[in-house]
């Protein structure tokens, strides 16, 4: 398949994966209280790290629109044969 052809999952999955993270980590310090965020848990450092890194990655707004961009190629693509179906059809 190769990157090039899988640009809608990546982006898809560089919004999710650390959005899901984030509320998992997030519970889980939950969970632990003040200590969820204390020096006793490595989870407030996780929840930083994950925080910056989807920053770093680019913000979700840039991958969004990323994947709004792509699907409307596609369906625009679908479209368009499906056009030139029909249009042989009633030859």
């Amino acid at each position: 398949v190769g990157a090039k052809n899988a640009l809608k999952e990546i982006a898809m999955a560089k919004v999710m994966v650390p959005n899901i993270v984030l509320v998992v980590l997030d519970r889980a310090i939950q969970m632990f209280g003040a200590g969820g965020v204390g020096q006793d848990t490595p989870l407030a450092e996780f929840w930083a790290g994950m925080r910056t890194l989807r920053i770093a990655d680019g913000p979700d707004e840039v991958h969004t629109r990323q994947i709004a961009q792509l699907e409307i190629r596609q369906q625009n693509a679908r479209l368009e044969a499906r056009k030139q179906t029909l249009s042989s059809a009633r030859l």
